[in-house]
Formats: C-alpha cells, structure tokens, sequence
C-alpha cells in the first residue's frame, strides 16, 4: 500500500515541537504522553495564523472570513465589557451612572471573558424614585425648600475660602449652571452642604445656629430624598464632615467621612481611570481626581488630630496626585465677574498641591515605624514652607492655612525623629502664623481645620511649662496665651475652638496645681432667648420643591 501523507497534528505542546517529536496531546489532553514521561510541563503552543489557500464556499444565513483563520481559543474581538456590567442593573432607565468593577470578586467576571482594562464604565441607571407625599411634606414643614436669602452671598464665599483648598467641585461647570438656571438648576443636597461651610465666612449674628440648620437639612436630605447621584453624595458628606458640634454627636466628621470613603471606593475614585471607551470625560477624570484626593487628605488629618487609625489603605490606591490641569480654578465666573485673578489661579494650584504634597509627607509619618534618618531628612525635603506669592488677601489667607498644614507635619515629623530643636521651630513657625491673622484682624476668614491644627504647636508650649527653668515656663504661658486669644475669636464660629481653649485650661491648672474652673456662660440673645433661632437674620420664602424627585406633588399636598 502507498504511503498515505502524514497529517498533521491540530494541537502541539511547545515541549514536543522544540525536540521535533510528534505530540500526541490531541488525543491524550494536557500533559501529552511525552511530558508525562520526561515529567515536563506541558503548555499547549499557540498555532500561526495563515492564510486560506483555497476560496471558501458561502454557508446560508453566513459567510466564513477567507483572509484568516479564527484561533478558537483566542477571545473576541467584539467584546464589550460595559454591556456585560450593564445586564446587572434590572430596571434601566434612560439616565446613566458610573460604576466601577475591582480586579477582583465581580470583577473575576471580566477577566474571564478576555484581556479587559477598563474598570470604570457608565452604565443606564435605574429609575429615579419618587418621595411619598409625607415625606415631601416632612421636608417642607423642616424647611429643607427654603433656601436663604443670602444664597448668593453664600456661594461666592463658598468659592473663594473653601474651593480653593478643598476642590470637590467642578467650579466652572457648576457655575455655569448656576448663570443659565439659577438655584433651580443646583442639587439641593449639595447646596445645603455647601452653605454649611461657608456660612463660617460671611458676618451672620449666632453663625453656629446658622451653620447648625444648614446642616440639619442636609442631613435630612440626604438620609430622605433617595439621592441617587453618588458624586454629589460623596462630595456633601465630606463637607458635613467639617461640622462639630459637641462630643456628644455620633454624626460628626468620623461619620461622614467613612460614608464619604466608601461610596467614593464603590465609585473607584481611588483607581486610576484606564478606559478606551471614552465614557469618562476629561472633565471627570480631573474631578474624580481632586476629590479622591480631598477624601486622603481628610483622612489623614483626621487621624492625626483624633489619635485614631487611618481608614484609606495607600497600597491600594494608584490615582495620580492632580496635576496643573485638574485644578479647576481657572475660567470661573460668578455674576458676570471673575471669580480669581490670572495670578490667583497659579497660587491656588501650588497651594493645593503642596497641600496634597504635604498630606502624603504626614501618611508616611503615620505608618513608618522607627523610620531611619535618611527617611526623615527625605520626608522633610518634600515640604517646602517658603511663602507663596502673595498677591491679593486671597492667596494670603490659603497660604496661612498651608503652612498651619505643613507646621503641623513638621512637628509630627521632629517628634518621631526625637528632634526637639526642629519641633521648637516649627511651633514658634506656628506662633507667627497664629499671630499674623491677630494682627491683620482676619481670624473671621480662618477655616475650621485651623482648630485641630494648632494642637501640636500648644502641646509643644504646654510640656515648656513643666520646664524647672522659670524663664523657659514663662515663655510657654505666655505663648499659650496667644492661642487662646486666638481661640477666643473663633468661639463664635467653631464650638471646636471653646473644648480647645477648656482643654488646654484644665491641663494647664493641673500642672500648676490649681483648680481649672469652666465658663459654661449660656450665650443668650438680649432678650433672654436662646441664640439657635436665626429666621430674623434669614428670610425664607424660595420654594425649591421641583429639585426632589415627585416634588411637583408638593402644590396638591398645599391645597388639600
């Protein structure tokens, strides 16, 4: 019998195709009989792709590609990993969110189905909920539609003492979308947040009662009006999150930070955004950007100042610091006028990232055990407290808080390093800056992070008055006094400030022996009245209904 032409195996390993042996792995699956004798690994090789020889037949109802042959294991080439995300939402609407799918658990999903590098996508929503007619009425009767008549007075103060260092917001956008809608076109959530902040910066009489309302509609808002933007969630927790108003609240900044992180995670803002889809804008990008890193620098500072563990895991995160064009300063415009100048906008920009710069300094601090020399003087090297260019009061001001950042990390950085000399500097670096806004008189403009800020610095003086050197105690008393003049200018705006100045009083009695006495003075208005009603300094009468969801039902509930 003629010799029949040998076939050709369909499937080689690569151990049998380097000896030029025939493999038999078709018929004996992986390992072949050859690696299981020899006890090679045995890897199935990757056969070439070649060109058909012959012109194909057309199949009914399909036709077969004549260029090349498909390698079956290969995935395909028409993958779309946003439509395998999307079949999780049930009831889509016609609005889209962001999701975010992790390396790992769901995410194992889409490593399976081929090489996906996107991790972020929009996907359609699910219908918006609307509010039951009590609960809208709730909200009403609550005074959650009635927005100030300082709104806009509000929102400049918003943008040019709490934007500028804490940049959670898209600024031009949302201001033009305040110049073409009005308030009608803002969230309210958000607004209300955002007036629970700069309310601090604006002369209001019992500014506390003030802020305390702003907050206590946020919060109803936030917990009642089924908010399904998680953007606009995670930026008002983490303004909530600047109020305090005794220890006695469970929902102080502990709280809506942790909420703030982790919806933020469930977004992946901590992740740097690889999409090839284009579904994520470069305006997002950069704002995803700068809140995430609002949400480090919040965490860090929190821990510092409370004593208490960090909650973000660095190594886990891989979003870049902002970059010149994340810093949305530029192009902002509020009733017709520029909100900063030319040279405003390159100051804030070098002020928010030595600020990011200078948070990541204090992270390493606080999860370096026993850190080397070398490790400090580098830590060191990357805070550079030189003063910013300051050209207007604006840039003044947000350079003043900077260095209160940096002082405090410096402090932080001494003490681990047991470098007592370079602690002593940093707390009479403090001392100046305390002093500078006494002296300017513009301790009303100083933000509510200023508090926890100084506390180093006091601590600092405080272990001087221990000194057995009468000089070196009398320095220290009369250094502490500064601060609690300080202190005292802030009481009206920051119940922070007062449990400072009682602390630092109890602590120093003790050490002198004496019994610390607490003013526990009622602040009452002339009439007698309590100080937390403030409908005399802020008219309502602007009904903002519409902006929930099922809100135009409000007018029926009025007539009824």
């Amino acid at each position: 019998m003629p010799n029949m032409p040998r076939r050709r195996a369909v499937n080689v390993c690569s151990s049998c195709h380097n000896h030029k042996i025939r493999c038999d792995v078709d018929s004996t699956s992986i390992p072949c009989s050859k690696c299981s004798e020899l006890g090679e690994e045995c890897t199935l090789r990757a056969r070439k792709q070649y060109r058909s020889r012959k012109r194909l037949r057309r199949v009914s109802k399909s036709s077969i590609d004549d260029e090349h042959v498909i390698n079956p294991l290969s995935a395909p080439s028409h993958l779309d990993p946003a439509k395998i995300v999307a079949a999780a939402i049930t009831e889509p609407s016609s609005r889209t969110a962001p999701i975010f799918v992790g390396d790992g658990g769901y995410g194992a999903i889409l490593d399976a189905t081929g090489d996906v590098t996107d991790r972020h996508f929009h996907v359609p929503a699910a219908a918006e909920k609307a509010l039951a007619a009590e609960d809208l009425e709730y909200l009403k009767v609550k005074g959650c539609f009635s927005l100030p008549s300082k709104s806009s007075e509000l929102l400049k103060a918003y943008f040019q003492f709490v934007h500028p260092s804490f940049p959670i917001i898209d600024g031009p956008s949302f201001l033009r979308d305040y110049a073409a809608g009005g308030l009608e076109g803002i969230n309210l959530l958000l607004l209300w947040s955002m007036f629970s902040v700069s309310a601090s910066y604006i002369p209001l009489s019992f500014r506390k009662a003030v802020k305390e309302s702003c907050v206590h509609r946020a919060k109803l808002l936030f917990d009642m009006s089924q908010e399904n933007d998680k953007i606009v969630l995670v930026q008002s927790s983490l303004l909530l999150s600047f109020w305090f108003a005794d220890t006695e609240d469970v929902k102080q900044s502990w709280y809506w930070t942790s909420i703030a992180f982790g919806i933020a995670q469930t977004l992946g803002l901590h992740r740097e955004v690889k999409t090839t889809h284009g579904q994520v804008s470069i305006e997002q990008r950069s704002l995803w950007r700068n809140i995430w890193w609002c949400c480090m620098i919040r965490d860090v500072w929190l821990a510092f100042g409370m004593g208490r563990p960090l909650r973000i895991n660095a190594s886990d995160c891989d979003c870049p610091a902002p970059s010149y064009s994340d810093c949305q300063f530029s192009d902002m415009v509020f009733h017709d006028e520029a909100l900063y100048s030319a040279a405003e906008v390159v100051g804030h920009v070098s002020i928010w990232q030595s600020l990011v710069t200078t948070s990541n300094v204090l992270r390493d601090i606080l999860t370096t055990k026993a850190p080397s020399p070398t490790f400090v003087k580098a830590l060191e090297a990357q805070i550079n407290t030189e003063a910013t260019l300051t050209a207007t009061s604006l840039l003044r001001r947000a350079d003043l808080h900077l260095r209160l950042h940096q002082q405090a990390t410096l402090i932080a950085l001494a003490r681990c390093s047991g470098n007592k000399d370079k602690s002593k500097a940093a707390a009479e670096a403090t001392t100046a800056i305390v002093q500078a806004f006494l002296d300017d008189n513009t301790t009303a403009y100083v933000a509510p992070v200023a508090v926890p800020l100084l506390i180093p610095a006091m601590v600092t003086y405080l272990a001087t008055t221990r000194s057995k050197r009468p000089d070196a105690r009398k320095l220290g008393h009369e250094t502490l006094e500064i601060y609690t003049r300080f202190l005292s200018t802030l009481e009206d705006n920051y119940p922070a400030a007062s449990i400072v100045k009682q602390l630092f009083a109890a602590a120093q009695a003790s050490i002198d022996g004496k019994d610390s006495k607490r003013d526990r003075q009622d602040r009452l208005t002339p009439d007698g009245q309590s100080s937390s009603s403030w409908d005399v300094e802020w008219p309502f009468g602007i009904d903002y209904s519409r902006w929930i969801p099922g809100g135009d039902s409000l007018a029926d509930i009025g007539n009824a």
